[in-house]
């Protein structure tokens, strides 16, 4: 194998094992041995599985330490923000496969006559039962929710930013606290399924819910934002409100997507 002397990446001359401008290796025999290969996949797994439980410790008990330890440059131990937020939201719907938290039930949704109607022409269209067609909502809302989650990031973003504005920070940065809330958000969800279901009414769970979104994101935002508790307080219950909000919104979009291409 002839000697690299310039990076076969961006093509800066080469000193030593890693290029100085973009930081790849230099190809070496050694890189393809068996003992070298084994490591890699060793080393790949057990970096993986430390950063996935630290991120996870952090993200549940330390809150708004995630976002701080990124904007000021600590990263390496821990997962990147869109990399927890894509491992949160596969482990919500898989553990949590049939909850209505982003999307409306056939039950609830079709008790509104505007949409039983709609359902009703559709059921004539493809010569098909209501009942059935209420099964294949219920499926592809679910699939849907899923799908489109991250819709809610830019606009929690926005929420946070327009709360913060006098912060001058970039927006950017904003989307990082968001990124990290709706994943917390997300987790503690799944962690209501170690108790029995039988202590979780409908109005039991949405108070358990919220209460403890807003002390969560209350400790958050007064470390991450460094304002008063007063004001941190204030902020919170807007930001808390506006994104309960925003999901009901997005229940109901998502619904009425589905519905729209139950028509095609």
């Amino acid at each position: 194998m002839e000697e690299t002397k310039n990076c076969i990446n961006c093509h800066e001359p080469l000193a030593g094992k890693f290029c100085y401008n973009c930081g790849e290796k230099i190809v070496e025999k050694t890189d393809f041995s068996i003992k070298t290969i084994l490591q890699q996949f060793v080393d790949g797994f057990t970096n993986f599985d430390s950063k996935f439980i630290k991120s996870f410790w952090f993200l549940l008990f330390k809150p708004g330490q995630l976002t701080e330890n990124y904007v000021n440059g600590l990263r390496k131990p821990f997962m990147k923000p869109f990399q927890l937020f894509i491992v949160v939201n596969v482990l919500f719907f898989i553990i949590l496969s049939g909850a209505d938290i982003f999307r409306i039930p056939s039950g609830y949704f079709f008790s509104i006559e505007a949409n039983l109607k709609i359902l009703e022409e559709i059921a004539i269209t493809k010569n098909e039962s209501v009942e059935v067609l209420k099964q294949v909502y219920d499926t592809d809302s679910l699939t849907n929710s899923k799908l489109y989650i991250f819709i809610l990031i830019p606009f929690l973003s926005l929420i946070i930013w327009l709360i913060n504005f006098k912060k001058k920070l970039q927006f950017g940065v904003h989307a990082i606290f968001a990124i990290h809330y709706l994943s917390f958000f997300m987790l503690f969800c799944l962690t209501l399924v170690i108790f029995p279901r039988e202590w979780f009414t409908p109005r039991v769970t949405q108070l358990t819910i919220f209460s403890f979104n807003f002390i969560y994101l209350a400790f958050a935002i007064k470390r991450f934002y460094n304002n008063n508790w007063k004001i941190t307080l204030l902020k919170t219950l807007i930001i808390v409100v506006l994104f309960f909000a925003l999901v009901f919104l997005y229940r109901e979009q998502i619904s009425q997507f589905t519905l729209y291409f139950m028509h095609k």
